[in-house]
């Protein structure tokens, strides 16, 4: 079975190799940790279905949790208790004070006990991935989000709230930033499904995600898991056997359109050790 953008827009709204490949991922940018992790030591991990490994095989509840996202691999890594709250579609009130359907706010299971916290959104709160999705779809041409200015406006100091609150709740915690593998290519390919006027929309949207992440990260000196950063192409124009990010059509278990990948998984789980590492 194969999953497409065009099939799986409203499913997206509607929810809201290894080893060595990991180790040979290039080193993320941070500074040591002043705190260490033990084993049994909990572990919350905040984000979005770019988080939860949506569509990774195997899944669990509605919002997309994969059993093979960099959260575990992270968990099995350290022997640490993970608490996974992150859920497909998840924008940054989800984290703060909006329960998302039957889920509470994703702060909720953040204690003074949680000793790291792993954050991996803040592209829904601009449309990113839904852009993506529609604009996929073969039998349409989708323009960029009429609120967007006002979105990328927003999402710095929306970013800068979370991350507080977070602190705030877990002064103890480690926490890192993950931002998003490049899901956009440089140069376009039928893989994607997108006009270049389409390609055009979503490379400075996926930029902006890129940047505002970073600089959120830097203003609250957090450790940070940079896919984004690094060199090659490593989206769905790519070999199979290096892609971090999806294109339009995801065979079934193996993710879903324009989202990580398992070897992308691998990848960010691999850059958080690194950062953990200093």
């Amino acid at each position: 079975m194969l999953v497409s953008a065009a099939l799986a827009v409203g499913a997206l709204w509607c929810s809201a190799a290894a080893t060595d490949a990991a180790a040979s991922a290039p080193t993320s940018r941070s500074s040591k940790p002043a705190k260490t992790l033990h084993t049994g030591d909990l572990y919350v991990s905040v984000g979005s279905s770019m988080a939860s490994g949506f569509g990774i095989a195997n899944q669990s509840t509605d919002c997309g949790r994969s059993d093979r996202s960099y959260a575990h691999i992270v968990a099995a890594k350290y022997k640490l208790q993970l608490v996974d709250v992150s859920c497909g579609g998840a924008v940054i009130p989800n984290v703060l004070d909006a329960p998302q359907g039957d889920h509470p706010p994703q702060i909720d299971a953040v204690t003074a006990k949680t000793k790291l916290i792993t954050i991996g959104l803040g592209g829904n709160d601009i449309g990113y991935n839904a852009t993506a999705l529609n604009c996929g779809n073969p039998a349409t041409v989708c323009s960029a989000p009429s609120t967007l200015a006002a979105d990328e406006a927003a999402l710095p100091g929306k970013l800068d709230t979370m991350i507080a609150e977070l602190k705030a709740r877990a002064p103890s915690a480690i926490i890192v930033l993950v931002t998003y593998p490049r899901e956009i290519p440089k140069t376009n390919c039928p893989a994607m499904s997108f006009t270049d006027q389409e390609l055009a929309i979503l490379q400075q949207m996926g930029a902006t995600v890129e940047k505002d992440l970073v600089g959120a990260a830097n203003r609250a000196h957090l450790l940070l898991a940079d896919p984004y950063a690094q060199p090659g192409d490593h989206t769905a124009c790519a070999p199979t056997s290096t892609q971090w990010a999806a294109g339009h059509v995801v065979a079934d278990g193996d993710g879903f359109p324009y989202h990580p990948t398992p070897l992308g998984h691998q990848v960010m789980a691999s850059l958080i050790i690194q950062a953990l590492r200093g």
